[in-house]
């Protein structure tokens, strides 16, 4: 069995989580394509689909909504998993729902077997200046918050879900 992990990234944590998802998936025997929504992948010829996500000022990347909406009837037809990375995420309040989530798959008529949210980073570097003086506004925490243990252990356990 084969499974797409496409994942759409601005500063490039997400990147970082789905390559860490592909090697827990993989040593639980789940072959694995990791590719950038910005190849614009067809999930038609993959038995199952994990899609991540940066998150951007509470909405996950136009890149992966659009994506997920045009091929929304094929992602129906298999198993779905679903995560996002947003420097958020680091409060432990925020990784049960997250507003950005929440709102993509209010949006799809998907059922995903798994939906995870996880920190990432918010490294100023890397961010555009006008999001800098808002983040800086809010008196958002900065540094590296992801969890790349906590992906891999979600990663062990969707891999029986997507085998179906």
């Amino acid at each position: 069995m084969t499974a797409l992990v496409a994942y759409a990234t601005h500063s490039g944590a997400t990147r970082t989580l789905a390559e860490t998802l592909v090697g827990a998936l993989t040593e639980q025997g789940v072959d694995c394509a990791l590719v950038d929504l910005a190849e614009a992948p067809d999930p038609a010829g993959y038995d199952a689909v994990v899609l991540g996500s940066g998150v951007r000022i509470e909405s996950v990347e136009k890149s992966a909504s659009s994506w997920a909406k045009k091929y929304e009837s094929t992602l129906a037809a298999k198993p779905f998993a679903f995560f996002s990375c947003s420097g958020g995420a680091a409060n432990p309040a925020k990784r049960e729902h997250s507003k950005a989530t929440d709102g993509l798959l209010k949006d799809l008529s998907l059922t995903p077997v798994a939906v995870a949210n996880f920190p990432g980073w918010v490294l100023m570097d890397r961010i555009p200046l006008h999001e800098r003086v808002m983040l800086k506004s809010m008196r958002t925490p900065v540094g590296d918050f992801r969890d790349l243990d906590a992906v891999a252990a979600w990663g062990r356990e969707i891999a029986p879900l997507l085998k179906g």
